[in-house]
């Protein structure tokens, strides 16, 4: 836009309108990723990757989406899972190459779901190539159908929070900084087939 009242456009509101709308998500980006036509209560599987994203509140729940069950949306600059409503149906996540530091997020003072406590029906996760130092916030998501977790290439120190994933068969924490596995690292319940651990510096096991 370059003429509206005639008043030339300042560094800093230029500045704040970038800070304001920048790696938002929006209908735009929606339609430009699904094409004309396609309804999103028809979506089952998004790409959201490489699209910039910072910030998509209340974009994703089941009254928008109640058919998604594959989401991506690697490759942006997500800081956190908050933006997530209540979507039963999703079934894998990919947000591979964000700047996530946690993975907990309490729910609303309403009791609305918030995060991973509104994706009760997972069963593929990938925070590969993110900030986390910790898995923390697993011991309290309803993630009791999760099968795959892909967690390398963070910097997560210890292996924990992870008592009621009981459904979990494939756990990747490669190339962090684990140095040792405690007894209390894996419950009785666990039926993990398969385990990487390359690249951390292992001194104990």
């Amino acid at each position: 836009m370059k003429v509206l009242d005639g008043v030339s456009i300042e560094q800093a509101e230029h500045m704040d309108a970038k800070e304001t709308f920048a790696g938002r998500l929006t209908e735009e980006i929606l339609e430009s990723r699904l094409g004309p036509g396609r309804k999103l209560s028809e979506v089952k599987e998004l790409d959201l990757s490489s699209c910039r994203l910072r910030d998509f509140d209340n974009m994703f729940d089941e009254s928008l989406y109640p058919n998604l069950r594959d989401l991506n949306l690697s490759h942006n600059s997500l800081v956190t899972l908050r933006g997530f409503g209540y979507l039963p149906k999703l079934r894998i996540l990919k947000i591979k190459a964000n700047r996530l530091e946690t993975l907990f997020c309490k729910p609303n003072d309403d009791g609305y779901p918030k995060g991973l406590f509104g994706l009760p029906g997972l069963e593929v996760l990938d925070v590969s190539y993110n900030n986390l130092h910790d898995l923390y916030g697993l011991q309290y998501s309803p993630l009791k159908d999760l099968k795959i977790l892909n967690a390398s290439n963070n910097d997560i120190v210890k292996v924990d929070f992870l008592e009621k994933l009981k459904a979990l068969r494939e756990l990747d924490l490669s190339k962090n900084r684990i140095r040792q596995l405690d007894a209390t690292s894996f419950s009785n319940f666990h039926v993990i087939t398969c385990l990487r651990l390359e690249d951390n510096g292992l001194r104990n096991l």
